[in-house]
């Protein structure tokens, strides 16, 4: 594991848009933070359309514009509204604001394309041990991005991989018991590394984490894992 940046292969498969909903989000949060690779993106992209203007150009099936209509009407039909709020305690009620507000803070902080997703998901974290938090972002074709808020000092229990786990750092830091990663740097794990990401003492440290499989937890957790039947 390294800090790296992701390969041609990536930035080929994000301009040709056969780039899983996940990696995409890593990639675009990625170039929102970093210019460079914004700037590789951009050039994939113009590539990308060179080659995309050579080709032949192909015809619609008949009735593809009718269908597109006929799903953007039912999904904006489906748009539900919030019932009314219930009656709390005003020092319940005080204490919920000022939680609620500095977790909005910290999700209007993060890079756009994944501050919009966060909002639309509600804003809503789930607990996932002491000190950490997650929140699902998206899922596809057995990709999955997450939030992850780890507060200073608490960390991911020890774990490795079926798969890539590409964690990029949003605010913060952590550091694995291999190397340190701050804002803008991206970890790289793949199923031969082993490692324990533990935020470092001060700031809240969120990344952004896309993983293409399930963890394999070692440790205490592990044989609970093992009895469960895995975890996703």
């Amino acid at each position: 594991m390294t800090h790296q940046r992701l390969g041609d292969e990536i930035f080929s498969a994000y301009a040709s848009g056969t780039l899983s909903g996940p990696m995409r989000l890593l990639l675009d949060t990625q170039a929102a933070i970093d210019p460079e690779i914004s700037r590789l993106c951009d050039d994939a992209e113009r590539i990308a359309g060179v080659l995309l203007t050579s080709m032949p150009p192909a015809s619609m099936r008949a009735g593809a514009m009718e269908d597109l209509f006929a799903i953007l009407d039912a999904e904006a039909a489906s748009a539900g509204e919030a019932g009314p709020s219930q009656g709390v305690n005003p020092e319940t009620r005080q204490q919920a604001a000022r939680l609620a507000s500095q977790s909005l803070d910290e999700l209007l902080n993060l890079p756009e394309p994944v501050r919009d997703l966060a909002l639309e998901a509600g804003g809503s974290w789930q607990f996932a041990g002491p000190g950490v938090r997650v929140m699902e972002l998206m899922r596809q074709d057995g990709a999955k991005a997450e939030l992850i808020r780890l507060e200073p000092g608490h960390g991911v229990p020890r774990h490795t991989h079926d798969c890539k786990e590409f964690t990029l750092v949003l605010c913060g830091a952590f550091h694995d018991g291999l190397a340190r990663y701050a804002k803008g740097d991206l970890s790289v794990a793949d199923p031969q590394i082993e490692h324990k990401p533990v935020a470092e003492p001060g700031e809240v440290c969120i990344a952004l984490a896309v993983t293409d499989g399930p963890l394999a937890f070692t440790g205490p957790l592990g044989w609970v894992q093992r009895a469960l039947g895995g975890m996703n």
